[in-house]
């Protein structure tokens, strides 16, 4: 069973109806897109996926205690470039829950309030999808023991390429898109750069090792400064719930008697 967990804005439409449902045809692939009654990754069984032979979904990716193998597959985009691309889609797609907060922002503003108000949509979503934690060192581990293949969402041709050859199809097309730096390097400040960056370093530092080719590692300093972060987070988030504590007792301590 061919897994596909993706984040948006990295190339899932093109591998579920390029090259999943190409190779395999559209009736054998699970997807919101074309099953009636579709379900989410962690409650589907072994019935549900009967005939099928790929799921394609936005999804956290988990094993479950299914009958067949599953060989998980995924494609990877620089944090920084799928942040303008969902920016752009989300004005283009009048039902999106961001649409009118993308058409009446700038890209700056639109993602800084966006990622406040739903941070899991905006940040470290590629690693979280790959292993349901937002862990670089995980997904990493994950990529090296369970996953079937990994692309590139600039390089989705060659990716459709390298699955032909392991499955044996023949007639899969895919056209390289304009590359990710001549569409949107113009649209990118310093500001906006540092802000999404920081905001997705498990991305970035998951990226950056895939990027690099074999052999894939992610270097102690990565792994030092992420840790660093996330303790400096934790300890934002205990002095926040702290202060608020303390707020809400002298609020209580002023209260008439």
């Amino acid at each position: 069973m061919i897994v596909h967990p993706h984040a948006q804005r990295t190339g899932g439409g093109t591998i579920r109806n390029r090259i999943l449902a190409g190779g395999f045809g559209q009736d054998r692939v699970y997807s919101r897109m074309f099953v009636k009654n579709f379900k989410h990754w962690p409650k589907l069984t072994d019935e549900d996926l009967r005939g099928y032979l790929a799921y394609t979904d936005h999804a956290d990716y988990c094993e479950l205690p299914l009958g067949r193998k599953c060989l998980p597959i995924v494609s990877l985009r620089h944090p920084v470039y799928r942040a303008i691309s969902l920016y752009h889609f989300v004005r283009r797609k009048e039902t999106h829950e961001f649409h009118r907060l993308a058409t009446r922002e700038s890209l700056e503003d639109f993602y800084r309030t966006g990622s406040r108000i739903n941070p899991r949509y905006f940040r470290n979503v590629q690693v979280s999808c790959i292993c349901a934690h937002a862990d670089a060192r995980l997904a990493l581990e994950y990529i090296r023991t369970k996953y079937l293949a990994v692309g590139f969402t600039s390089h989705l041709d060659d990716f459709a390429q390298a699955l032909s050859g392991i499955f044996g199809w023949s007639g899969i097309q895919v056209e390289r898109k304009t590359a990710d730096a001549v569409r949107y390097d113009a649209q990118i400040t310093p500001k906006f750069r540092d802000m999404v960056l920081g905001q997705n370093e498990e991305d970035s530092i998951l990226f950056e090792a895939m990027i690099r080719g074999e052999p894939y590692y992610i270097p102690r300093t990565s792994i030092s400064r992420a840790i660093n972060r996330r303790a400096k987070r934790a300890r934002d988030r205990s002095l926040a719930l702290a202060r608020g504590a303390r707020r809400r007792i002298g609020r209580l301590l002023l209260l008439p008697t």
